[in-house]
């Protein structure tokens, strides 16, 4: 038998005869091999085959260590303990609506039925459409070459009928006129000019200094002789918060009454079985 001090200061009687595949032999310990540069190198326990004994590195785990996994260095973290943490459900729960007679279940089959073979049409209409548009822009611009007075469409007639392919007077808006240069060079600036709009957001106006504010505003774009520049759009639109205030403010009457005058926006989106 072999002394050695433990971990907590006593001593056991080793066997070198234990065997580790006899957890009830004389001897023979339970044990975790961690390797952990970080670890106490004080702290080991004791591996046994064929008769010899070797110091391996043992992690010492305290009860509150098992509760409360470890934090990486650098960063502190508050522990909760025994705190009830929210459940991650990755489904959401909506209240369903009655329907004791089905009605409402067959509208629901119908739009996703529908849905589907709508979603599958335009994914293939998109790419039909997208393609003839291709094909035929450079015979658009050919046919257009040098005309001062030019068709807004190109027509393909098939058996069906006609289908027109417009060009019409819209183009996206390019961040820089960069990639024009190489093209255009020195004529860019007669086929393009920069385009900006100022917005100013009324509702976040200190209410008391929005009139002030817009008439400073007025004379200062009529002194640079730019008033026909300074536009607005004026309208009425529920508070910030009214979404979920209506629903402890106000009566589900007067909801429908306002829903009448001022709709809620609602989308019906088709989630089929799979």
């Amino acid at each position: 038998m072999v002394p050695m001090r433990d971990a907590f200061g006593t001593h056991r009687h080793l066997n070198p005869n234990a065997s580790l595949a006899d957890p009830l032999s004389e001897g023979a310990h339970r044990m975790r091999i961690v390797h952990d540069p970080a670890a106490n190198p004080m702290s080991c326990s004791t591996f046994h085959q064929k008769g010899t004994i070797m110091a391996v590195k043992q992690e010492k785990v305290r009860p509150q260590e098992k509760a409360n996994p470890a934090t990486p260095a650098g960063l502190r973290k508050v522990q909760f303990g025994a705190i009830a943490k929210p459940k991650q459900d990755s489904r959401s729960s909506y209240p369903v609506l009655p329907d004791p007679q089905g009605r409402y279940a067959a509208i629901a089959a119908r739009i996703i039925e529908r849905s589907v073979q709508v979603e599958a049409l335009a994914g293939a209409l998109d790419v039909d459409k997208a393609e003839l548009k291709t094909l035929a822009t450079p015979f658009y611009f050919t046919h257009a070459s040098g005309k001062l007075d030019v068709p807004s469409s190109v027509g393909v007639h098939c058996s069906n009928g006609e289908v027109l392919i417009t060009f019409q007077n819209r183009y996206g808006k390019l961040d820089s006129e960069e990639p024009l240069l190489p093209i255009l060079g020195e004529q860019t600036g007669r086929f393009f000019r920069q385009a900006f709009t100022l917005e100013i957001a009324g509702d976040k106006l200190p209410a008391e200094q929005v009139q002030p504010l817009l008439d400073e505003l007025q004379g200062l774009f009529a002194k640079y002789q730019a008033s026909e520049a300074f536009k607005v759009k004026e309208g009425i639109k529920p508070v910030p918060d009214f979404h979920t205030l209506r629903h402890t403010a106000l009566s589900p009457e007067q909801n429908l009454a306002v829903d009448q005058v001022c709709p809620i926006i609602a989308m019906v989106k088709a989630k089929a079985q799979s």
